[in-house]
């Protein structure tokens, strides 16, 4: 196993390895590694089909919750990522987020792999919350270890989300639910449980607020700190290939679904694992 680094704050090329269940111990420790130092990696040259998709993603733990969308036939726990090449209405995926962090233990990692992608465009964008929480004044730093995000699924999800009601231009399943307009709040500094960094733990799609901030205040830290995040210096992007596997943490990072590849097919397979209840600086 060869792990290279895509930039100098975030993301890795992960080669010479195989990821056929069940992982040896060195694999699978190895990439647990290379995700906390660098928060997304990427393995090329995978040959997947759903059922050894699973297999492998069981040997980094339990899958989570997934809502809203309907899963693969006979695959509950898999989501199958499609956009056809004339397909119109809004894209999945797009906006700054972390997945599912309106749940109450969001998802830990993510797995997403390839299955037919564009020879150009189609890339996903990730950020690194923990750069960006290091890269603020420490007095910041301090106000923020104190405060806690409101996170709910309405914008996306509710009667009067992004993706609320039925659409027939849209290849995925989605089906909107009043229980989107239901909000979870976590510390808005989150401590990571293997490394214990501290990251923002925010998202443009699903933090809404900040509890002990209502109305103007809020809105505007609120604001600053996502624009903050999205600075080209904590960001990288994975370009796409057919048997890419990418896994991220979202307990230290979110990610951006990029639209420019009108004309062109996309088909993606992902599987979410099970996280614990953010944790923050005061516990």
């Amino acid at each position: 196993m060869r792990i290279r680094p895509i930039t100098g704050t975030i993301g890795a090329d992960i080669d010479d390895v195989h990821m056929t269940a069940p992982l040896d111990d060195e694999v699978r420790e190895g990439v647990v590694g290379a995700l906390a130092t660098y928060g997304v990696v990427a393995i090329r040259d995978q040959s997947l089909d759903i059922d050894a998709f699973e297999a492998v993603a069981r040997c980094f733990g339990p899958f989570g919750d997934t809502p809203f969308i309907t899963p693969v036939d006979g695959h509950p726990d898999v989501l199958r990522l499609i956009r056809e090449a004339d397909e119109q209405g809004p894209l999945f995926g797009s906006g700054w987020h972390s997945d599912w962090s309106f749940q109450a233990a969001p998802p830990s990692y993510t797995m997403l792999y390839a299955v037919q992608v564009p020879d150009a465009g189609g890339d996903t964008a990730y950020t690194d919350q923990s750069a960006a929480y290091e890269a603020l004044s420490p007095r910041m730093r301090e106000i923020c270890d104190d405060l806690h995000g409101v996170h709910s699924a309405a914008r996306s999800y509710g009667p009067r989300g992004t993706f609320g009601r039925p659409d027939p231009r849209r290849s995925m399943e989605i089906t909107g639910s009043e229980e989107a307009l239901d909000t979870q709040t976590h510390p808005l500094v989150r401590v990571h449980p293997i490394t214990g960094r501290r990251s923002l733990f925010i998202n443009d799609v699903y933090t809404v607020g900040i509890a002990e901030l209502p109305g103007a205040e809020g809105r505007a830290l609120l604001d600053f700190l996502l624009t903050h995040c999205r600075q080209i210096q904590f960001t990288t992007r994975i370009r796409w290939t057919p048997g890419t596997l990418t896994m991220w943490d979202n307990r230290m990072v979110q990610h951006f679904a990029i639209g420019d590849y009108a004309g062109h097919r996309r088909e993606m397979i992902r599987i979410t694992l099970a996280g614990d209840v953010p944790v923050g600086v005061n516990g």
